[in-house]
């Protein structure tokens, strides 16, 4: 009898640890399922990605990519841009990482245009300097100067290091401040000085732990020309980077 009762303890062990097992492979193939199936948003779709992958390397990635994925870069990625495509709205995601199905797509900070593209580059980097459809070398370009303050000055954590992210919360008071102009060519480096101030004070005033802080014209050159020299693109003379001096 002890013997049988043994036996038997083990058979509804082997059947618990069996029936646990076909529970976990079905998990498992439920995941998998989802993983692949077609996403509903941008940010279900390129998440995974840019959390799996080095910065760097995502420039080799969107290269290689047959389809319409890019990245919009300033001194890093920029997540929170909102593009327009041929097919419906996306937002950019962690280091500026989108797919847009087709052209052309319009760039914005909220509901403020910045720029139009009637093609993404070959090399699916959109820069700066692209959104504005100025040579990629005019890193100093007068234009370039203000949009790249804005996207370093409102970096959430203010680590240009890792990535711009650009919050909801900063979009909407944004668009108040470009309320009254209608595109970056009219605005003085002054007055996006001012917007950028105006910004940070309102975000610091709901939340003193915010961690904002305004960049300079001439930082912003800095910042956005290093980028450029340290980027893995073959697209770039970087020979022909305009010289700034501290």
């Amino acid at each position: 009898m002890k013997v049988y009762t043994n036996l038997q303890k083990m058979v509804v062990f082997i059947l618990i640890s069996m029936t646990m097992l076909a529970c976990g492979g079905s998990s498992s193939s439920s995941s998998s399922s989802s993983s692949t199936a077609t996403p509903t948003t941008i940010a279900k779709m390129q998440d995974p990605l840019v959390n799996a992958v080095a910065y760097q390397d995502l420039f080799k990635i969107a290269e290689t990519q047959t389809d319409q994925t890019a990245l919009i870069v300033d001194a890093h990625g920029v997540e929170g841009l909102h593009i327009t495509c041929q097919t419906g709205d996306v937002t950019t995601v962690k280091n500026g990482l989108f797919k847009c199905d087709g052209t052309p797509i319009n760039i914005s900070l909220g509901t403020f245009q910045v720029g139009t593209l009637s093609s993404i580059p070959k090399d699916k980097i959109i820069y700066t300097q692209d959104i504005l459809n100025v040579p990629r070398a005019a890193t100093t370009h007068p234009d370039v100067t203000k949009l790249s303050m804005i996207l370093q000055s409102l970096d959430e954590d203010a680590d240009l290091s890792n990535g711009i992210t650009i919050t909801q919360q900063s979009i909407d008071l944004l668009d108040n401040e470009l309320a009254n102009f209608t595109n970056l060519h009219q605005m003085t480096i002054p007055d996006i000085s001012t917007t950028i101030d105006n910004v940070i004070t309102a975000r610091k005033a709901d939340d003193a732990t915010v961690k904002l802080t305004k960049v300079s014209e001439k930082e912003a050159q800095i910042n956005l020309t290093n980028a450029l020299s340290n980027t893995p693109v073959k697209s770039i003379n970087i020979s022909a980077l305009h010289s700034i001096s501290v």
